[in-house]
C-alpha cells in the first residue's frame, strides 16, 4: 500500500502532463501548471478522504458523514478514476519517501520551467520593442513631436498632447 505522498505525487505527475501537452497544444497557460498539479495531487488523494475525516478530525461538524466506512470503500472501490490509485494501493511497499522526493522534484521543476520561460519571454526581441514603446509610437495616428511636462515629468502620450 502506498502512502498518501505517492499517490498526491503520482496525480502531481498525471495532472502536470495533462497540462503540459495542453499548454503545448493551445500554446498558452503555463503559469496554471503549478496549480494544475496541486489539483491533480489533491484529487488523488480522496479516496483516502473519508479515512483522514473519521481518525484525525472526529471532532469537525459532518466528521461522521464525510468519514463513512461505506463512503471510503466506494472511493477506493472507483479508486483508478483518481490517477491509479488502485494500483498504488495493491503495491506491497510503502514509497512515502519516493513520493515526497517526487513531489519535490515536480514542483521545481515546474517552477523552473515558468521561470525559464519567463526570461526567454522578456529578452526576446519582440518583447523588447514593446516595452520601450517604439512600435506604438511609430503606429500612433497623432505622433507627439516633443514630450510635455507634467508635473516634472516628461509625457509621451498623444491624447494627453491632444488635450492640453
Amino acid at each position: 500500500m502506498a502512502w498518501t505522498s505517492m499517490h498526491f505525487a503520482i496525480g502531481m505527475g498525471c495532472a502536470g502532463a495533462a497540462c503540459g501537452f495542453a499548454c503545448l497544444f493551445l500554446r498558452r497557460g503555463w503559469r496554471w501548471l503549478p496549480a494544475t498539479m496541486t489539483l491533480g495531487g489533491l484529487w488523488a488523494i480522496v479516496p483516502d478522504a473519508p479515512r483522514l475525516w473519521r481518525e484525525d478530525f472526529t471532532w469537525l461538524p459532518f466528521a461522521s458523514t464525510l468519514g463513512a466506512k461505506a463512503l471510503e470503500e466506494d472511493l477506493h472501490a472507483i479508486g483508478d478514476l483518481f490517477f491509479f490509485h488502485k494500483m498504488l494501493d495493491a503495491q506491497p511497499h510503502e514509497y512515502a519517501l519516493h513520493g515526497l522526493i517526487l513531489m519535490l522534484l515536480f514542483y521545481n521543476t515546474s517552477i523552473a520551467l515558468l521561470m525559464r520561460m519567463e526570461h526567454r519571454q522578456r529578452h526576446s526581441l519582440g518583447n523588447r520593442a514593446w516595452r520601450s514603446h517604439e512600435a506604438e509610437l511609430r503606429r500612433s495616428k497623432y505622433p507627439t513631436a516633443t514630450p510635455l511636462r507634467f508635473e516634472g515629468r516628461e509625457v509621451r502620450s498623444s491624447h494627453l498632447h491632444r488635450a492640453g
